[in-house]
Formats: structure tokens, C-alpha cells, sequence
């Protein structure tokens, strides 16, 4: 029972995060002055250079999450195994210039967050 409300109190807790971060989103206001941006789900938060993963994997399967930059070199790779919830933030302010891609693929999921930084 003390697992279940875990679970619960996770998932309530990890969707009203998400509610918040998708109000304050560049894609629902805008702002001249904001970079151009792209996502592909709402499992990742494009917010100006910064990608925030947050992904619901209550099935406990293998998730894989992976930063590529422009010429499709890995920056970053983790793997997930039965991780309830994924949560990573990435900040690419003070990154070098060019074009970056969050990737989050499952077993039948798969999301990508690009970030173009330009100096």
C-alpha cells in the first residue's frame, strides 16, 4: 500500500510540474526575442536553451535518453532500467554554437527536443 501512494503522489507530482512548465513555454507565448526551438512531445520542455526531461515510465522499461550535437556526436547517454520517472534538465546557454537534439526512445516511444544556440 505504502508503494502504491508513492506512485500515486510521484505521478501527481511530476504532472503538475509538467502543467506548469508547458504554461510558461515559448510556445505559448510569444516572444521576439526567444530563439527558435522544436519538441516533439510533452515529455520534453523546450524553454529557451534549456531541455527539461520528464517522462512517465510506469511499465519500468528500458529508456534510453542520448544528446547529439550537429555532426550526430553523443554528448550524452544514460540508460534507464525500470526508472518509474525520468527527470533530467539540460542547459545549453553557454554551449558552443550550433544545433543540438535531446533524444528519449523506448521500447515503442520516441522523442526529440532540438535546441539551436547561436552566439
Amino acid at each position: 500500500m505504502k508503494n502504491t501512494w508513492k506512485k500515486a503522489s510521484t505521478v501527481l507530482m511530476i504532472l503538475a510540474a509538467s502543467a506548469s512548465i508547458h504554461a510558461a513555454s515559448p510556445d505559448s507565448i510569444s516572444n521576439p526575442g526567444e530563439k527558435e526551438v522544436k519538441s516533439s512531445s510533452p515529455a520534453l520542455q523546450v524553454v529557451g536553451e534549456k531541455v527539461f526531461v520528464n517522462h512517465l515510465n510506469l511499465n519500468g522499461e528500458k529508456v534510453t535518453l542520448k544528446v547529439y550535437d550537429e555532426e550526430n556526436r553523443i554528448l550524452y547517454l544514460k540508460e534507464f532500467d525500470q526508472s518509474p520517472v525520468i527527470e533530467k534538465a539540460f542547459n545549453f546557454e553557454n554551449a558552443y554554437e550550433g544545433t543540438y537534439s535531446v533524444v528519449l526512445v523506448g521500447a515503442d516511444t520516441s522523442f526529440t527536443a532540438t535546441v539551436a544556440v547561436a552566439l
